[in-house]
């Protein structure tokens, strides 16, 4: 009998796990259980330093799951795909250092929504360092440890661009602070991408990371090594929103293919 799956999803900078709801419901139907962790990284009272606290929940999610005999999808989206990948670090079949024994579970996949996979010990910032250097990203390092997004930045359009205006302004009066330690930390990344199979959803219409970005990623890993698959998806950087029934179904067959 094959060992029950859990799907757990790690939400993007700035956002809540609510963005996940009605995705979560639609999977839920299926006979999938679901967990959505708020991870540290934005939202706490006061800034963080580094992933280490948020790497511990995921961690800690990963590892009742595995010792309760569950098998583990992530599911990551934009800046929690950094986060995601580096939480697997020792749940997996090529590494299973940190698995109780030979009948647990294990992490068997990852899912990355236009999601960021960076190399092991580099930071989002390394990431984004050419278009930080231009000027053009749309947000910078605060003087208290929060990311600030420029004043002119359209949040609507690079979050929500596909979504009806007052509906975006509902999801962006929800954002929360972003603590730039999390940005700015190398020694908990770890590319876990290269640990497990991972199906990659290009999002074509996304003006956070856009498509071209999101190729650019997906070559690299390719070319580092990684089991790596890509599906496309005809929507903008909140597909979980804009695009409930597509990202379900994508989730379904890539879960499928693991």
């Amino acid at each position: 009998m094959a060992q029950p799956l859990t799907l757990l999803f790690i939400h993007g900078a700035w956002h809540s796990r609510d963005c996940w709801s009605s995705v979560i419901l639609a999977l839920e139907k299926h006979g999938y259980r679901c967990l959505a962790p708020q991870v540290e990284f934005c939202g706490s009272e006061t800034p963080v330093g580094s992933l280490a606290g948020s790497l511990s929940q995921i961690q800690s999610i990963i590892t009742d799951e595995t010792r309760n005999g569950r098998n583990v999808v992530l599911i990551n989206h934009s800046f929690g795909g950094a986060v995601g990948c580096s939480a697997v670090k020792g749940f997996t079949e090529k590494d299973p250092s940190r698995l109780n024994d030979d009948n647990s579970g294990r992490v068997i996949g990852i899912i990355q929504l236009c999601a960021f996979m960076p190399p092991s010990k580099t930071s989002q910032y390394d990431v984004l360092r050419p278009i930080l250097d231009s000027g053009a990203c749309f947000h910078y390092a605060g003087p208290d440890g929060w990311e600030l997004c420029k004043s002119d930045a359209d949040l609507n359009d690079l979050f929500y661009n596909d979504l009806p205006l007052a509906v975006a302004d509902s999801w962006k009066d929800r954002l929360l602070k972003q603590s730039t330690g999390c940005f700015t930390d190398r020694e908990n990344i770890y590319a876990g991408w290269m640990d497990v199979p991972v199906c990659y959803i290009v999002t074509t219409q996304d003006h956070a990371i856009p498509v071209q970005f999101q190729e650019v990623l997906v070559a690299a890993a390719k070319k580092a090594g990684a089991s790596i698959t890509s599906k496309i998806l005809e929507a903008g950087h909140s597909p979980f929103l804009s695009r409930v029934d597509e990202t379900v179904n994508l989730v379904l067959e890539a879960v499928g293919e693991f």
